[in-house]
């Protein structure tokens, strides 16, 4: 069966609807996967004091206040370090998660479902790609947007004490070299799509993903905006729970239960923006290209 180019309103339809029919498979494998992460970033927490270093600032703010700088970054290094730990673990967890989830979304639209043990075990072997096309996009999105903020500091080094003339500049040079990163952001959205349903490289992956947005970008932001709006209206939604439970009994059993509830949870938002980030992907597709729900396979 072809399929054709939707509107807007009709690709955000589609990818409720296939939510609504593959959710417990998304579901089991956020699961699978951000609880024994949720367990990991608690023990890292607890292995390195960063609960420690919570605690001081939920008990006494004001001596951390008072600490000098060098002394201040000693204590906090627990910390910084199990918040080190926890992104790369979500990150790797939300990579596989993405990879799954498109080759469960996308086997679900061409009419042949899949099992979410089969999808894991198909996203483990993309994991490779994912990886270096993650670096790889980190790589130049991260030299566009150093590149902008040094131009835009350039202003105030050369006057010195900031005026209207160098602020406004300042504004200025930073929307010019800010936008192409952001710009790229967003024409790169496409990578682990292409990754997990066209079985291509880091490389082809990242470049094809331009070819797909370009010419859509704009309404590609737009959707992207949305499904970002509606995980975070998610995530607030799960702190009013889970912030309240951290303030029963001592500080780390509330850390605990906050972790392991928000972890959790955050799977299954990832899970949810992944099937989202599939069917926008098909759409754009179907717009350069006669597919077929065949091609999906």
């Amino acid at each position: 069966m072809q399929i054709v180019p939707r509107q807007f309103g009709q690709v955000l339809g589609d990818a409720l609807n296939s939510l609504a029919r593959t959710w417990k498979t998304l579901a089991s494998t956020a699961l699978i996967v951000f609880i024994p992460v949720g367990v990991v970033t608690f023990l890292a927490f607890r292995m390195t004091g960063a609960i420690d270093f919570l605690e001081l600032l939920f008990d006494d703010p004001a001596a951390l206040n008072n600490l000098p700088a060098d002394v201040f970054l000693e204590v906090s290094q627990p910390f910084i370090r199990a918040v080190a730990i926890a992104v790369v673990l979500q990150s790797v967890a939300t990579l596989f998660v993405y990879l799954t989830v498109h080759h469960i979304v996308a086997s679900d639209m061409s009419g042949r479902s899949v099992s979410g043990r089969a999808a894991r075990r198909y996203a483990l072997g993309r994991m490779a790609v994912g990886f270096v096309a993650a670096l790889v996009a980190l790589i130049v999105i991260g030299a566009i947007m150093s590149l902008g903020l040094a131009i835009w500091l350039v202003p105030f080094a050369l006057v010195g004490t900031p005026n209207a003339t160098s602020s406004l500049l300042a504004v200025v040079l930073l929307l010019a070299f800010v936008g192409p990163g952001i710009w790229v952001l967003i024409s790169f959205s496409m990578t682990t799509a292409v990754i997990a349903i066209e079985k291509a490289g880091p490389i082809q992956a990242l470049l094809r993903s331009i070819s797909l947005v370009k010419g859509r970008w704009w309404p590609t932001l737009g959707f992207l905006l949305l499904v970002g709006l509606l995980g975070s209206v998610a995530i607030q939604l799960i702190q009013l729970v889970a912030i309240p439970l951290s303030v029963v009994g001592d500080l780390g059993s509330g850390v605990s239960l906050v972790s392991a509830l928000g972890i959790g949870a955050q799977g299954l938002i990832v899970a949810a923006i992944g099937a989202m980030y599939t069917v926008w992907y098909v759409d754009l597709r179907a717009r350069q290209e006669d597919l077929l729900s065949e091609d999906l396979r």
